[in-house]
């Protein structure tokens, strides 16, 4: 939107500028309205620029699974408590909302995608390939806006729910967004996803859009839509795509690298996290490196997942030793009723884009969905052997014949393996329009005393699955509609 353009648009053009600096033709005086980047190679510069990071997002503190523990939450930003107590107002009047990361990075897909194919050098095949790659960009960030300001999608009411402005152009002069529907925002979004992938490549780094990335954006998107048939099609795309990677795709063994007298352990934990926990760009179970940030140190201790997500992990499970059940700064005090907050790769951002982790929950899912109950068993022991001992990664014999209990325990599986990582909420959000597992979904928030008692409950309204723009965006952007 046009005033997050105009803010962020001389940062773009300072990381050009920086970046392409020691080029001759950069050092030329351009004409006023001329482009930035002409030859191919620039436009592939500037797709290598783009690292999306998403800075506290919402989905942080809008999870179910999540709690807070009252001696801290006076610290805590309001913008977060505001979320976490699913307030209508998250901005006052005169505050723009942080939630528009992703348009900065919208300028360039669309810069790449109406602009590459005139550029100088490079071949077709070279041109092609950058508009895939910033397609599928563009159609994540619009993903991410919808999961922010759209309500879930609803087959019957899609057509008339107000989805977001669908932005297809670098122009820092617009200043008319209307919204589309829901249903638009998502076939605008599918329809870029499913034009990338002929021209797409294989896997070569986590920072560079390939094509087992976009089957994995894509299976997400259905299965938000609830069209799991489709959902299973791309899911299957993403496996088929996996042996064609260039760099390492497998999942971690946390039996062996959360073993402290294990060789490449993760450990030793220096107070403030897993200090081996591989950086995005080395982290093998990542295709590509989406992460968000959560760590800031005036609330490090407000926010934990809540004694129902504590009662969810078997005391074996090796994922608990990613949490602790200490207060920084002062380990003596323990967290009660086995809350615990996220201590593992406190500076890099926790990754919530496509995984190997969530691909293999996914299809368990799916399978368990369609009646495959053998199959879903074995794709969710997969996982669960990575993350547990041997004795107790089996599932339940009578959850595994049951297709409605199977189900439910993936959807727990998931809170197991993302829970504090805002993947919850998003989950939350396809579920409570789930005509069968809409009940999974749990609607308050509790905040905790140092001795574990419920001192405040906060409801989650429905329409609040939807944040509002907030009073100076909907007057500074002619034609945006505020939500209800």
């Amino acid at each position: 939107m046009r005033t997050n353009y105009k803010v962020l648009l001389p940062i773009l053009i300072i990381l050009l500028v920086t970046q392409l600096s020691c080029s001759k033709d950069f050092l030329e005086i351009e004409a006023k309205g001329s482009r930035i980047a002409r030859t191919t190679l620039d436009y592939e510069q500037l797709m290598n620029a783009v690292a999306l990071q998403v800075l506290y997002a919402p989905s942080l503190y809008l999870g179910d699974e999540m709690a807070a523990q009252q001696t801290y939450m006076d610290a805590a930003a309001i913008r977060t408590q505001r979320l976490f107590r699913y307030e209508e107002r998250i901005y006052d009047e005169d505050q723009l909302p942080s939630e528009t990361w992703h348009l900065s990075s919208l300028y360039t897909f669309n810069k790449v995608i109406n602009e590459v194919m005139e550029s100088q050098g490079g071949s077709e095949q070279q041109r092609k390939a950058l508009v895939a790659e910033a397609k599928v960009g563009r159609a994540l960030c619009h993903l991410y806006f919808l999961s922010d300001y759209s309500l879930p999608y609803n087959p019957t009411t899609a057509s008339t729910d107000l989805g977001v402005p669908l932005l297809t152009k670098a122009d820092v002069t617009q200043n008319s967004f209307e919204r589309a529907s829901v249903q638009e925002s998502y076939d605008f979004i599918v329809k870029d996803l499913k034009d990338a992938l002929p021209d797409l490549g294989p896997l070569t780094h986590r920072r560079k859009f390939s094509k087992v990335a976009a089957e994995f954006i894509l299976a997400r998107t259905y299965m938000y839509m609830l069209k799991f048939e489709d959902a299973m099609t791309h899911v299957e795309g993403a496996f088929a795509e996996l042996g064609k990677s260039t760099i390492p795709l497998a999942l971690y063994d946390y039996n062996i690298v959360l073993d402290p007298n294990a060789a490449g352990t993760w450990f030793p934990d220096f107070g403030f996290g897993l200090s081996n926990y591989p950086l995005p760009a080395v982290n093998q179970q990542i295709m590509y490196n989406l992460s968000m940030t959560n760590f800031q140190l005036q609330m490090v201790n407000a926010y934990v997942f809540s004694p129902e997500t504590a009662a969810l992990y078997d005391p074996e499970d090796k994922r608990l030793l990613l949490f602790s059940d200490e207060e920084m700064f002062n380990p003596a005090v323990v967290y009660p009723k086995g809350m615990r907050r996220f201590s593992a790769s406190l500076f890099n951002g926790i990754e919530v884009g496509p995984s190997l982790p969530d691909l293999y929950l996914m299809r368990a899912e799916l399978k368990a969905r369609a009646n495959d109950l053998p199959g879903a068993k074995a794709d969710l022991e997969t996982l669960r052997s990575k993350r547990m001992p041997a004795n107790v990664a089996t599932v339940p014999a009578n959850i595994a014949q049951n297709k409605e209990a199977l189900v439910r325990f993936i959807l727990e599986e998931r809170t197991r393996e993302f829970a504090t990582s805002g993947m919850r909420w998003m989950d939350m959000r396809r579920l409570s329009v789930d005509p069968v597992y809409s009940n999974t979904v749990k609607y308050t928030h509790h905040l905790y005393d140092d001795d574990g008692n419920v001192v405040a409950t906060y409801t989650l309204k429905p329409e609040r699955f939807a944040l509002k723009f907030g009073e100076r965006m909907i007057a500074e952007n002619k034609g945006l509609v505020e939500n209800k």
